[in-house]
C-alpha cells in the first residue's frame, strides 16, 4: 500500500495523470482520518481531533483541489495534451 501511495505522489509531483493519481490519495486520506482520529474524537473531543489532524485535512483538501483543477500549466499533462491537440489539427 505504501508503494502505491508513493507512485501516486510521484505522478502528482510530475503532473502526469494528476487527476487520476489524486483519487487514490483522496481515498487514503479519508481512511487515515477515519481510522486514526476516531479514537481521539471519542476520548479528547472535536477540537483536539481537529488540531491533531490538520495535516491530514490539508492533504485531503489538496487532493480535492487536484481532482477539480488538474496539474496546472507546468504539468506534463498539459504539455502532452497540447502536443496531441496540435497534431490533431
Amino acid at each position: 500500500m505504501g508503494s502505491f501511495e508513493i507512485i501516486c505522489a510521484v505522478l502528482v509531483l510530475a503532473g502526469l495523470l494528476t487527476r487520476l493519481a489524486a483519487i487514490p490519495l483522496l481515498i487514503i486520506m479519508l481512511v487515515a482520518i477515519a481510522t486514526t482520529k476516531a479514537a481521539v474524537l471519542v476520548n479528547d473531543g472535536f477540537w483536539e481531533m481537529m488540531h491533531g489532524s490538520r495535516t491530514d485535512w490539508a492533504m485531503l483538501l489538496g487532493s480535492i483541489f487536484l481532482i477539480v483543477r488538474g496539474g496546472g500549466k507546468w504539468s506534463l499533462d498539459r504539455k502532452l495534451t497540447r502536443k496531441l491537440w496540435k497534431q490533431s489539427f
